[in-house]
């Protein structure tokens, strides 16, 4: 599991947690009850195709915030 900012979102309606990679690929992986994520278990999202019920809306939103976050660190390390 790769995350470039250490921004992950743990998303209780899909159970799973989210980021971006290194090469800004959204990627997944199943998120324990414990709190802990199931990191050896990651793929990315675009390889889904069991969308079946899949909640887009939610979905994109998590992707958007991860976006905007990801982008705000670029600049507060380009601007330092």
């Amino acid at each position: 599991m790769f995350v470039t900012n250490g921004l992950m979102i743990h998303s209780l309606h899909f159970g799973r947690a989210f980021w971006l990679d290194d090469d800004k690929e959204f990627c997944s992986a199943p998120w324990r009850k414990d709190g802990t994520v199931e990191d050896l278990m990651w793929d990315y999202v675009s390889e889904w195709c069991d969308l079946e019920g899949l909640d887009l809306g939610r979905l994109l939103e998590i992707h958007k915030t991860l976006i905007i976050e990801d982008a705000a660190e670029y600049y507060v390390r380009r601007e330092a």
